[in-house]
């Protein structure tokens, strides 16, 4: 793609962009931290090339900043993301999340008999990370190992799964 045909995503005032993310992850990110439900400008780019991995996905949201859970969620979903945040079209602090060793009380084990799903144990759930990519997980308490299409992300108003992420 020459200079001039290269596609220009607007920068923003203030809030923050989430780049690098796996091709046709953005809509899932979006849907499990929440952003689907903002009233905020948001730009979306989906399977946008780029030199360093073929092809990825982007999102820029005016006006918000994460919080450690959703930074979190995204590490899992696609790893290696790169989080700005902006003050005055100024990045003020860049991250770069790497998936943990450990997740913790982010995703639901599946299993109905895990004692991290008992009522009557506070027992938060918690996985060992087997595999990056693809991802696959293992429960610490019942040994089940997951893999990324069958993660269901603990929130406090209801579940959410990942969705299929798209194919063109």
């Amino acid at each position: 793609m020459g200079e001039s045909n290269k596609l220009k995503i607007p920068k923003i005032k203030k809030g923050t962009v989430i780049d690098h993310i796996d091709a046709g992850y953005a809509l899932s990110i979006m849907d499990i931290i929440g952003l689907g439900e903002t009233q905020n400008l948001m730009t979306i780019g989906v399977n946008i090339e780029s030199k360093k991995y073929g092809k990825k996905d982007i999102i820029k949201v005016e006006n918000v900043f994460l919080t450690e859970t959703q930074i979190q969620q995204i590490s899992i979903i696609t790893p290696n993301v790169s989080i700005s945040l902006i003050e005055d079209f100024n990045v003020i602090e860049k991250l770069k999340l790497k998936l943990p060793k450990m997740i913790k009380k982010l995703i639901k084990c599946p299993n109905s008999t895990c004692i991290s799903n008992s009522e009557k144990e506070p027992i938060g759930s918690e996985f060992n990370v087997l595999n990056e990519k693809p991802l696959k997980i293992q429960c610490i308490y019942c040994d089940r190992i997951l893999n990324l299409d069958e993660l269901v992300f603990i929130e406090k108003k209801r579940e959410k799964r990942i969705k299929q992420r798209i194919q063109l």
